[in-house]
């Protein structure tokens, strides 16, 4: 490990491999979100100018709007407020490409609100949200909200570790790869990778048998997993296998009936699932406690 590495991050985030999803990095404002914006309140912007003398000027909807701006987010005095397009074009560009988050969202929650924005500007906003896979949303074309939650990334990143750290790749793999497919917009893909990496350590805990609901019954009987726990267990299968083209190939439809919502539940669930089974297996002695604290 070089010097400049930071040793107590976690194995998955020091190697590149596991990145949390976008959706979960609560607190966060990527490249591709300011500039997906910037281009929504640019395009918009864009139609209210006008060639004069002296440059452009602002005309329409955005002089009302950026005479607020000015006034009651700025903090300018009324009559010096100026209408020129270049200046004014500047001046924006710097909140979408150098605010800070709670600066940029209640910049941004203010131009939603305006009396003037349009539908059309209010639909490119709520899209750029949605195009980024950011980790909020703008609902009823007003107020951003958090799509995700700080427990449900801790709890992601845990399942990997406790992945790693017990030896079980395979599970550890599915988890990076519902991780990836959430990011990507892929939701059956995001649930199907959920589930089997479930399934993975359930096989682990018990490897004369092959699949999750087999694997439940043998470690329900052994007295490793609560009847209630074991139910749950197997209707998150029996949701994701029922699901048409979740957990198998789309066959009647060319996309399963799922959505961003449907995957971060299922993906917070089995991981909290996974670090629990792997717990169990330690506790049952079927995993080794060298594996779980490596000398």
């Amino acid at each position: 490990m070089s010097a400049d590495q930071d040793d107590t991050l976690p194995f998955s985030q020091r190697t590149g491999l596991a990145p949390i999803p976008p959706q979960l990095n609560l607190g966060e404002v990527s490249d591709e979100l300011r500039r997906l914006l910037w281009y929504a309140v640019h395009t918009d912007f864009q139609t209210c100018l006008r060639e004069g003398y002296n440059g452009y000027y602002i005309h329409g909807r955005w002089r009302e709007i950026l005479r607020d701006v000015s006034v009651r987010v700025f903090k300018q005095m009324p009559d010096k407020v100026s209408y020129n397009g270049y200046d004014n074009e500047k001046r924006l560009k710097e909140v979408f490409t150098r605010s800070d988050i709670g600066v940029l969202f209640d910049f941004t929650e203010f131009l939603l609100r305006h009396a003037q924005s349009g539908s059309q500007f209010k639909s490119d906003v709520t899209a750029a949200f949605v195009d980024s896979r950011a980790a909020y949303r703008v609902i009823e074309g007003r107020t951003i909200v958090a799509v995700g939650t700080a427990e449900q990334a801790a709890t992601f990143q845990r399942a990997i570790d406790d992945a790693e750290r017990s030896l079980a790749r395979g599970v550890r793999t599915h988890l990076i790869n519902a991780g990836a497919a959430l990011r990507k917009g892929d939701w059956s893909g995001c649930v199907r990778e959920s589930i089997h990496a479930v399934e993975s350590v359930a096989v682990l805990l018990a490897p004369d048998e092959n699949t999750l609901g087999s694997a439940l019954l043998v470690l329900e009987r052994k007295g490793y997993l609560h009847g209630s726990l074991k139910a749950a267990l197997s209707k998150l299968y029996g949701y994701a296998s029922d699901e048409e083209g979740a957990r198998h190939a789309l066959v009647f439809s060319d996309k399963a009936n799922i959505d961003e919502a449907d995957a971060l539940f299922m993906l917070g669930a089995c991981a909290s699932f996974v670090s629990f089974l792997i717990s169990k297996g330690y506790s049952a002695e079927i995993l080794s406690t060298a594996a779980r604290h490596p000398v």
